[in-house]
């Protein structure tokens, strides 16, 4: 389980940074381009954060992970079928599913709210850098103005969405393994799929969060 909380965890902490950054300063240029035309640019930290957090941080480093590491355990564990590994453990009387599987779900479960926490620090920090530059909110005004206009629910929610989408990427990217014929053209296809339905999973899911939090006034 270490093992695979390092891969799924440390190794995407670069690149899940990189990409939230920049999405926090493309957001934030949008808005800022529409509230600079009515002097309203403080409000940009508001839509800024309320989005990042609650909604681009989980959604798009959940994206980020099915392309990276929900295919890697469907290669991973198509390979082993295909090198017969899988018949040798449980030669061994081991049981694939607990050797296999659940260090895989529990470590993609626990790196993943990390991801999702480090994504929207990232995110907020490339709004801010931008309406530093582009809309004169210096990064203590912004940071003043986060405190005033984030909800510690919007933020929650944000990291409540990551275990659920975790747990679902790490099922899907467990499960196609079991399908798998032994011969490599079958594993790419899979491999294809996991990212695929995995991608379109977490977006369904994630509308379904968004009806239901509307319908409980979150």
């Amino acid at each position: 389980m270490l093992a695979q909380l390092g891969q799924t965890c440390v190794t995407a902490i670069p690149v899940v940074s990189l990409v939230m950054f920049l999405i926090g300063v493309v957001v934030a240029y949008l808005l800022g381009l529409q509230a600079a035309q009515y002097g309203a640019n403080i409000f940009v930290v508001d839509g800024v954060a309320l989005g990042m957090v609650r909604e681009f941080s989980p959604l798009l480093v959940a994206t980020v992970i099915a392309g990276r590491s929900g295919a890697a355990f469907t290669a991973q564990l198509g390979t082993m079928k295909l090198t017969e590994e899988i018949d040798a453990i449980r030669t061994l009387g081991l049981s694939p599913e607990q050797v296999l599987v659940v260090p895989r779900v529990i470590a993609l479960v626990i790196a993943l709210p990390v991801l999702v926490f480090v994504g929207s620090v990232l995110g907020l920090a490339g709004a801010a850098t931008v309406c530093n530059v582009m809309l004169d909110i210096t990064p203590t005004t912004f940071i003043d103005r986060l405190h005033d206009s984030l909800a510690a629910r919007h933020y929650l929610i944000g990291l409540g969405k990551a275990p659920v989408f975790a747990m679902l990427l790490a099922v899907i990217g467990c499960s196609i393994r079991m399908t798998v014929s032994r011969d490599t053209r079958a594993m790419g296809l899979h491999t294809t799929s996991t990212v695929v339905q995995s991608i379109v999973a977490v977006i369904l899911l994630d509308a379904f969060f968004a009806v239901l939090f509307q319908e409980l006034d979150w």
